[in-house]
Formats: C-alpha cells, sequence, structure tokens
C-alpha cells in the first residue's frame, strides 16, 4: 500500500538569526515557530500543515536579499520577516516581484509607503511611534529642550526625521 503524503503550507522565515540584530531576529523568529506549531496542533490551514524553513540573514542587507531569493526558490504562500529594516529595504522587493505577501517587525517608515501591496507590518511603524513619544516629550514631561541619539542605519535616520518634525510642529 502506498501512502498519500499531506499536503503542505510553505511559510519561509528571513531574519536575523546572527549577527548584531540576532536578539530582535530571534524573538520574531522564535514567535513564528511557536505560531506554527499551535496551528498545526489545530490541524493546520485548511487541514494541511505548515511547513516552516527558516533562513538566516547574519543581519547583513546581502545575505538577507540572497536568503530572500531562495526562499522565494521554494514557493512559498508567505514570507516572514525580516525585523531589520535595512535589509528589508533591499529584499522587499523580490518578494514584491513574486507575487508573495511578507510580513515584516522592521519599523522603517517609508517600508510601507513605497507603493509595494505585498508588504505588511507586524508593529508600529515610526509614522505612528514617533508621534506618541513626541506628545509625551512635549506633552507629558513638558521637556523644553531634548538630546537626541540615534543609529546611523535607515531604522534610525527615519525615526529621527519624524520625530525632529514631530518636535517642530510642537515647537
Amino acid at each position: 500500500a502506498s501512502s498519500v503524503a499531506q499536503a503542505q503550507v510553505k511559510f519561509a522565515y528571513v531574519g536575523e538569526i546572527s549577527g548584531s540584530i540576532a536578539v530582535s531576529g530571534g524573538n520574531f523568529r522564535d514567535g513564528v515557530i511557536l505560531a506554527v506549531e499551535e496551528l498545526n496542533a489545530k490541524g493546520g490551514i485548511l487541514k494541511q500543515k505548515i511547513e516552516l524553513t527558516l533562513y538566516d540573514t547574519q543581519t547583513n542587507p546581502g545575505v538577507a536579499r540572497a536568503q530572500m531569493q531562495k526562499a522565494i526558490d521554494g514557493d512559498p504562500y508567505v514570507i516572514l520577516g525580516p525585523v531589520f529594516s535595512g535589509s528589508v529595504k533591499v529584499n522587499m522587493v523580490l518578494a514584491q516581484q513574486a507575487e508573495i505577501p511578507q510580513m515584516t517587525g522592521a519599523e522603517a517608515a517609508e517600508i510601507t509607503q513605497m507603493g509595494n501591496d505585498y508588504i505588511f507590518r507586524t508593529s508600529f511603524g515610526q509614522q505612528v511611534s514617533m508621534p506618541k513619544m513626541a506628545a509625551f516629550v512635549a506633552n507629558g514631561i513638558k521637556a523644553k529642550t531634548v538630546a537626541f541619539l540615534w543609529v546611523n542605519n535607515d531604522y534610525g535616520k527615519g525615526g529621527r526625521d519624524v520625530f525632529f518634525k514631530e518636535m517642530k510642529a510642537r515647537n
């Protein structure tokens, strides 16, 4: 007697398993693994188990782009990650061209402002979080001056720009 393999839904996690922000990417990955385990324990999606493949970007945009292409070559239903905004900016166009939905934890404001119908954010973007922070600084603690430090990358510069704009609007 031959056995028929159960159809599976392919998910790909492309994210920071190693490198400078492996903690953030690892947390995102662990949440993905937990959700997949819970869904599979309940029978999967429409009675199809989820098959999850992990791809490590090493917190490096060049590696992230190559790993995204590997993930796409595996024909996933959805791509989850990365968290690092710089990596998302260089790999999101690949998922868009392949017409595969991508769910990211990246927060750089411009990611969802680039006209990509296949990118979805799982957290606040800076266009939401920075106005809240500016309101707290201006109205909550009533600061008259502010010293601002930022990381010199897409996330840091994007947050700085939105924060400065919001603080200027509050004099």
